[in-house]
Parts: C-alpha cells; structure tokens; sequence
C-alpha cells in the first residue's frame, strides 16, 4: 500500500514511532476497532506485528487533514478511560484511549532524545493522531498517564487545544490500587521509576528514603506528582484550557458531566444527545472488562476495600495531604466546572 493511501485513511493508526528508523508504524484499526479496544496497545489490537512503516521523511504534514485535537489528562484510576469512549460520537468527536505512539516518545526522550528532533516528532505524531474519521469531527486523546510529562509540550505544540485534567480522590486512588493487589502494588513502583526518571516527582528523596516506603505510600506519591505538574499546567496555560474533574463530581450526574466536558472542549450537543452518550456504554458498562457498570457498584467495591484497610489507607493518605500542603499541591483543586460545582 503507498504512502499517500495510508496519510489519507484514518483508520491507518501511528501506532509506534521507531527512533532508530526515524519512522512510524501504521497498523489499520477502523473505528469499531477503536472501540473494541481498551487501549490503543499491543495488548489490547490485535494484528500490530503487520504494520507498514512509513519514514518521517516521506510524510509530508501539509497534505494531511487534521481535525482540532484536545486532551484527556490523568492520574490513573478516575474513569479517564469511560471520558475517553463519552467522545466516540460520529460527525462530533472521536476519542483516542491511551495510543502507544505517545509511549514511545517519552520512553524515547528518557533514553536521551535531542529536544528539536523530539519537538518535531511529537508535532507530527498530534498530527497523524488528529486526522478525522468523519468531516466535522474534533479529536480528543486521552494519554496514558506516563505522558503526563510531556503534558506541557502537547499543550504548548497545539495552542487552541483545551484539556481536561481527572483524578480520584486520594482515598478512592489508593482503595483502586489495594483491589488491584500485587499487580497494583508492583504497577504503583514502575509507575514511580518512569516519572523519577522524567523529573516529575513532587518531592525529592534518596533511593534509600524510596526503598523505605510501603507500596501504598509510593501510590500516593506519584498521585501527588501528578498533582503537581497539573498545577503547573493550570498555572501556565490557564483554567480556560486546562480545566479539572474528579472521578466522584464526573459520576454525580452523567448528563451534566457530558455537556460539561463537550462544552470544555467548544462541541455543541443536543440535549437528546447528552442523555443518550449518558445512557450509553461508556457510563454503563465497565470499560476493562466491558461487564455491566454502575456508579453505585464503583462505589461500593471502593467502599468496601477502603474498610477492609482502612488504617493504612487513611494514614498514607493523611501523609500525603502533608507533603502538599508543604509543597503547596492543591489536592482537591475546584473543578472549574460550573455544572459539576
């Protein structure tokens, strides 16, 4: 197939940038398959060992369509994923859940990338990520968390793009580890080295202070590094553009969180609309296991899991209110949503 065919077609995923080749590989994920799909990785399309590799070279960024492109930023653990599939609505938006290619540009600038090049590669990955299945159409991306330090350099390559930053409450984020158990626990430390590694963390400690922590404290603080660098975002770039929700306000009223989050982002609904993408899948089944959802069953499994161990919950949490309110980290920034206040 050449290369001209690929650009065209959005169904031809970026799905990963090859810096030794300086190309990317497209893999084809047509829209149902978007939608099938958990995340836009290995694990979850099937069919990404037949790509076709396209040098950067020959993409030239002035023949493609792009469509206006906005962010869905996390700290994990918040229903991002459910935001992500509330903007799968033909003619208005598509949502993109967590594409590999963005991994592999901050594995990419971990390993040393020269800045100007990694500028260049990230500006035409938003690009390719933001042709339109249909005319019309807005692209909204929701990254994995471990973009989140590349955050301000998306923000800043697209100027008119908005973003919606989520979290859960500290309680809620470290109840969703302890359900997880070892896998959560072990997800929680590698998720720390990536953002050491990128300078993110909120705090500065010694290997030894981190070797120290419990599992459920490195939690905590790489929740509040999150934190963090979304208040610096805030901060640079301004409320209007950089707005924030919770996972508890997000559930509270499904068709106020729609418009909300569509009006975040300049797209108008019907209020018929609103109510069918709150009806719809994203709010009703679980977005992992696709099995049925609700906010009560959320509830009440972190509810649960919270009593079952709450001692520990409740003081990593209180130790980690300390550590912002030394760092001055809003914890419970307002939302800046007026229909979710």
């Amino acid at each position: 197939m050449d290369t001209a065919t690929i650009l065209a077609d959005p169904a031809w995923l970026p799905h990963r940038y090859d810096d030794a080749a300086d190309s990317f590989r497209f893999v084809h994920v047509p829209r149902e398959a978007h939608r099938l799909a958990t995340f836009l990785t290995d694990d979850y399309l099937g069919g990404t060992a037949d790509y076709i590799a396209v040098p950067r070279d020959a993409i030239d960024r002035a023949q493609l369509k792009i469509a206006p492109v906005h962010f869905v930023f996390h700290s994990a653990y918040c229903c991002s994923t459910l935001v992500a599939r509330m903007f799968d609505r033909a003619g208005r938006a598509m949502g993109l859940k967590e594409p590999q290619v963005l991994n592999d540009l901050v594995g990419w600038r971990q390993r040393g990338a020269e800045p100007q090049r990694l500028a260049a590669v990230i500006d035409l990955s938003l690009a390719l990520l933001s042709r339109p299945f249909e005319s019309g159409e807005a692209v909204v991306v929701k990254p994995s968390n471990i973009v989140n330090s590349l955050a301000p350099a998306l923000l800043g390559l697209r100027p008119e793009a908005r973003a919606i930053t989520l979290y859960a409450p500290i309680e809620d984020f470290l109840s969703s580890i302890a359900i997880k158990g070892l896998w959560g626990r072990q997800w929680v430390r590698k998720a720390l080295i990536s953002q050491a590694r990128d300078q993110q963390l909120s705090h500065r400690f010694t290997a030894e202070e981190l070797l120290e922590l419990t599992d459920l404290q490195i939690a905590g603080l790489g929740w509040l590094s999150h934190h963090a660098t979304f208040a610096r975002m805030r901060e640079k770039f301004g409320p209007d553009r950089v707005a924030v929700c919770d996972s508890v306000s997000l559930l509270r009223d499904p068709p106020a969180t729609v418009n909300a989050f569509y009006t975040q982002f300049g797209l108008t609904l019907e209020q018929d609309d609103a109510q069918d993408i709150a009806t719809s899948e994203a709010f009703t089944r679980n977005s992992k296991d696709r099995s049925d959802y609700s906010p009560e069953q959320r509830r009440e499994r972190l509810d649960t899991t919270l009593a079952s161990n709450r001692e520990e919950i409740e003081m990593v949490a209180a130790w980690v209110r300390t550590l912002a309110e030394q760092a001055g980290i809003p914890t419970a920034p307002q939302a800046g949503f007026e229909a979710l206040a």
